[in-house]
């Protein structure tokens, strides 16, 4: 604010009347403007063709992807259904099921036939056409004989040729041999439509903005042949289809004609700002004359508001300074001090007006200025929004303090920042001791409640775990005692009285945990009891399919451990490990254990996976108790693993795998007697 007023208004006037000759300047400078936004019309024009043929390139390539992976999911199925067929793992009604299903879901398979190696066809579906309609759909003879020969001699799978239907469509055939062990037994015949292949692998949204063209190298239409005729002009692109027929193309070819013009709406804009641009220097010369009127008037009113100005001044900074709380305002975008009470001056010593508010911000974890930049506290429309809260502490004072922020119209009429930071340091430190003490008490409540279910689980699954080794067990002396047992039997039954006594010694285990008892260690050979738990998690089902690598270095001594413990740890690596790769298919679920000399006396465990790895916010509590990434976990698997491990004297960790999945580590002593 000038500190004279009549010095400032002589400023004003100063400044008034232009030159006439800047109005010259402005109408060369709108005969300009005008040229210009002619030429931007034409570049903009040249822009938007140039968009429009590339992006057609690109959908090109996008959908003729698309249909590739459909046709390579089909074929990977029904190789797999020929493999099951040859291998009977179904019934011919089971068949029926799964071939009708996929042909329903794909909505372009139209049925699936089984044939014989005498081309005899002995089941389709799905059963919604009569055999005779299929029959009529079907590829030619030749065709036919070409796709049951070279499966038989090859044992591959072929496509046949595009053929017309009997309903004039377009179909391609597909056969994958079946091999009833390595005898070849007839195919699986898939009959794919073109027009619905092209409409369920286009997005919608190509099918609405393209015409879709499939056709041969000679120009012979198979899906939509009539788009390609449309009016001249259009744009378009054609690329080869990537299938294992190499003669057919995909054309794309644009829902309006190229112009020379941008649209309309543009165009429109451009004109009419030029025509805006012309009205407006007309009436700057009108408009003038009423400023300098207008400005005069103002300049009689600002010289009769200074003095009521002062007098609002003084009593707005009498409240301020009676306030308990530091108040302290600064320019929005400079940040220079405007005004300080008495209480921020007291609290923070050495600040005066026109220093940078930097000089009190500095000292916090987090700045109110940079928490809560200009464009937060101002609406669209550049006027004060809402009020900001928050508690940040002071680190020179180690104090915290409530502050409110908020942006306000200044004396002056520029916009500035209002922060008030009122002391809550008692309340804060009272809140942290009542946390802290609730969360002990928490943690206590919930290992004692562990403890006792520990308890109770191992001594009532001690009972049923004794009956069922005797049943096992009195299973295995009948079965001996017929003469001529099945050996693969009384061997399944023997591994399961292992377990059984294997589950036995872990529950015996649990107890001893729980009543602080010491553990059995001895000597243990580590790339064993490695190999037992790999052929233990190995697993063919589906949904917990796990394949185990051992990477074992076989000139490891033998390790100092309680055995029980150790297999729990690798257990529940594995498990973890298993779950990781839930997302990927079963063949590709593969775990790798390692076994490694560290050093002298120490040899290191590791379990690879290639999963999606841990994120860097959960890995901090990883170990935690109670923490868990699972919906049903207890988050306490982990965390019994690196006590276990501890116990042992070694150490439990994990990193990153490359490219992708984790590695966890843990490490356990040699056997003195062994090294």
């Amino acid at each position: 604010m000038p500190d004279r007023p009549t010095d400032a208004v002589a400023d004003k006037s100063s400044a008034r009347s232009p030159p006439s000759r800047d109005w010259y300047v402005h109408e060369w400078l709108l005969l300009l403007f005008a040229a210009g936004m002619l030429l931007f019309i034409y570049f903009v024009a040249r822009h938007e063709a140039d968009l429009e043929k590339s992006e057609i390139i690109r959908d090109a390539a996008l959908i003729e992807q698309s249909i590739t992976r459909k046709l390579e999911a089909d074929q990977t199925f029904f190789d797999r259904l020929a493999l099951d067929m040859g291998d009977q793992r179904f019934s011919s009604e089971e068949f029926d099921r799964l071939a009708g299903k996929r042909a329903i879901d794909s909505g372009y398979i139209t049925d699936v036939l089984r044939i014989k190696s005498t081309l005899e066809v002995t089941r389709h579906a799905p059963a919604i056409n009569s055999l005779e309609t299929v029959m009529r759909n079907r590829a030619p003879f030749s065709d036919q004989i070409r796709m049951s020969s070279f499966p038989e001699k090859t044992s591959r799978s072929t496509y046949s040729q595009p053929f017309r239907g009997s309903n004039g469509r377009y179909f391609i055939e597909y056969a994958a041999p079946i091999l009833d062990q390595a005898r070849f037994d007839g195919t699986i015949n898939a009959i794919i439509s073109f027009d619905a292949l092209l409409e369920k692998s286009a997005p919608d949204w190509t099918l609405r903005k393209y015409r879709i063209v499939i056709s041969d190298t000679d120009g012979n239409g198979i899906t939509n042949a009539e788009a390609i005729n449309l009016e001249s002009g259009m744009h378009q692109h054609t690329l080869p289809m990537s299938l294992p027929w190499r003669d057919l193309q995909l054309t794309l070819v644009g829902a309006k004609p190229s112009s020379l013009l941008p649209n309309l709406t543009l165009s429109t804009a451009v004109l009419a700002l030029t025509a805006l641009m012309v009205w407006t220097l007309m009436s700057l010369r009108k408009q003038q004359r009423m400023r300098r009127e207008a400005e005069l008037d103002r300049d009689r009113v600002y010289l009769q508001s200074i003095s009521s100005l002062k007098e609002t001044n003084d009593r707005f900074g009498t409240v301020l300074d009676s306030l308990d709380v530091s108040v302290y305002v600064s320019d929005l975008q400079s940040h220079e001090l405007l005004f300080c009470n008495v209480q921020l001056r007291e609290s923070f010593p050495g600040v005066v007006v026109g220093q940078s508010a930097s000089s009190i911000e500095s000292g916090f974890v987090i700045s109110p200025s940079e928490q809560y930049p200009a464009a937060m506290l101002i609406t669209a429309d550049n006027q004060p929004g809402d009020v900001f809260k928050n508690e940040l502490e002071h680190r020179a004072t180690q104090r915290f303090f409530l502050t409110r922020t908020r942006a306000v119209r200044w004396v002056d009429g520029r916009l500035a920042r209002l922060t008030t930071l009122g002391d809550v340091t008692d309340r804060v430190s009272a809140d942290r001791v009542r946390q802290t003490q609730q969360d002990r008490l928490t943690r206590t409540s919930r290992l004692m409640s562990v403890g006792e279910i520990a308890s109770t689980l191992a001594h009532e699954i001690n009972q049923p775990l004794a009956a069922i080794a005797n049943y096992v067990n009195g299973c295995i002396r009948k079965l001996r005692g017929n003469g001529n047992p099945d050996p693969t039997i009384v061997a399944a039954m023997e591994k399961a009285d292992a377990q059984v006594a294997r589950a036995g010694a872990i529950i015996s285990r649990v107890r001893e945990f729980v009543r602080t008892r010491e553990p059995e260690r001895r000597a243990i050979s580590i790339n064993d009891l490695a190999k037992d738990m790999a052929q233990l998690v190995e697993s063919d089902e589906e949904s917990r399919a796990l394949h185990c690598v051992l990477s074992l270095d076989d000139t490891l001594p033998k390790v100092f451990a309680d055995r029980i413990m150790i297999e729990q740890v690798l257990l529940n690596f594995l498990r973890n490990a298993r779950e990781a790769m839930s997302h990927l298919p079963a063949v590709d679920r593969i775990a790798e254990i390692r076994t490694r000399r560290v050093d002298a006396g120490m040899a290191a465990v590791e379990v690879l996976d290639r999963g999606t790895g841990i994120p860097a916010d959960v890995a901090g509590q990883l170990f935690s108790p109670f923490f868990s990434t699972k919906a049903d976990g207890m988050g306490m698997g982990l965390n019994i693993c690196r006590s276990l491990i501890e116990y042992h004297e070694g150490r439990l960790t994990f990193e990153d795998n490359t490219p992708t999945g984790t590695i966890f580590r843990f490490t356990l002593p040699f056997d003195e007697g062994q090294v």
